[in-house]
């Protein structure tokens, strides 16, 4: 049976996977009271997140969850989109619009800070990177609602980013968009076209995950998108994801 989630404890003991952490991440941000923001407990073994038209999934490992009662509440929350694991994708029996892959940093090793990069550099100039860095399988976020959730997360300690500039422009970034006490979610890594080829992107990660004390790190990276480039830094394949379209 799925019933409201009033209380935080009841969220925390899904912190194990990237669904679990973005779905805590938020109730610490936003807390449990918002109406864009709402979670639900179905049986103590999955966790539903609708943060404004996207509902996020977390099913504990092993757990038997009522996929037939999840699909019939999911529509009834008012989301449109679904991100989940591939698996509960499929056991959802709901129209796959995009998947791919995760991949997990094991942050055991301690990584030397450089302090030529700036912690949280302005958002703004972080959104125009990410627009100059527009491609075919990459679209930048809108402004106003990256600029709101960013800020938001930034000053309630769930989310950092790191950057570098040259002659007051910046040149790269990356973004952890949602951390727990355990877990991180890297969301975004960007150098200026004139600036590639130079070894920046990985210098950036390691700024971020200098950062970062959580166990894990994860990604979402898109089918056949920049698998070397986070192989070679040290992140492995640990499952795949999936967004449908309710």
């Amino acid at each position: 049976m799925i019933k409201k989630a009033e209380y935080f404890d009841k969220l925390s003991t899904f912190d194990n996977d990237v669904f679990g952490c973005r779905i805590i991440s938020t109730a610490e941000a936003y807390g449990m009271n918002e109406p864009f923001a709402q979670f639900w407990i179905q049986d103590d073994n999955t966790a539903i997140l609708k943060l404004d038209d996207c509902a996020v999934l977390s099913i504990k490992e092993q757990a038997e969850a009522d996929f037939e009662e999840l699909k019939d509440f999911i529509p009834m929350t008012g989301a449109t989109r679904v991100l989940c694991g591939l698996n509960t994708s499929k056991k959802l029996g709901i129209n796959v619009s995009d998947y791919g892959q995760i991949m997990e940093y094991n942050n055991s090793k301690e990584l030397q800070k450089n302090l030529t990069f700036e912690i949280n550099p302005s958002l703004r100039k972080v959104h125009e990177l990410l627009t100059e860095c527009e491609s075919d399988t990459f679209t930048p976020p809108e402004f106003e609602p990256f600029y709101m959730d960013m800020s938001h997360r930034i000053r309630h300690g769930t989310a950092v980013s790191v950057g570098m500039s040259e002659d007051e422009e910046l040149v790269s970034c990356a973004l952890c968009s949602a951390f727990t006490q355990k877990n991180a979610i890297l969301s975004a890594v960007a150098v200026h076209p004139k600036y590639r080829l130079k070894g920046l992107g990985h210098k950036t990660i390691s700024q971020l995950i200098a950062q970062l004390k959580q166990e894990k790190i994860y990604i979402l990276r898109g089918q056949n998108e920049n698998k070397e480039f986070y192989e070679s830094f040290g992140f492995v394949n640990c499952g795949k994801f999936a967004e449908m379209t309710v």
